[in-house]
């Protein structure tokens, strides 16, 4: 029962650090909109940059988190600032080290 628990709880790592990293890029996004809107771009690079955010961007994040191990997944989520040490229980960050 107890390993259950701590999968599920990795699990919900894992899928917050994914939240994380789209939010992340969603928001690269929106401050390329926000510049559109401040005329400072030009509409066909509003449109370059949505769909390389589609095709490339997304993808990539969505390929990397269903190939990765989850204690990779939630270590390479820390690295990068995703997940801070403390929200990881104790269980999680004794497995993953």
């Amino acid at each position: 029962m107890e390993g259950v628990i701590m999968n599920s709880k990795m699990e919900d790592l894992v899928n917050l650090a994914y939240e994380r990293e789209m939010d992340r890029e969603l928001s690269r996004l929106r401050q390329y909109l926000d510049l559109y809107r401040h005329r400072e771009n030009k509409f066909f690079q509003v449109t370059d940059m949505k769909l390389k955010f589609m095709q490339e961007t997304s993808e990539e994040i969505d390929k990397l988190y269903d190939h990765l191990a989850p204690g990779q997944a939630v270590s390479r989520a820390i690295a990068l600032g995703l997940l801070r040490r403390e929200e990881i229980p104790g269980e999680i960050r004794d497995a993953i080290q």
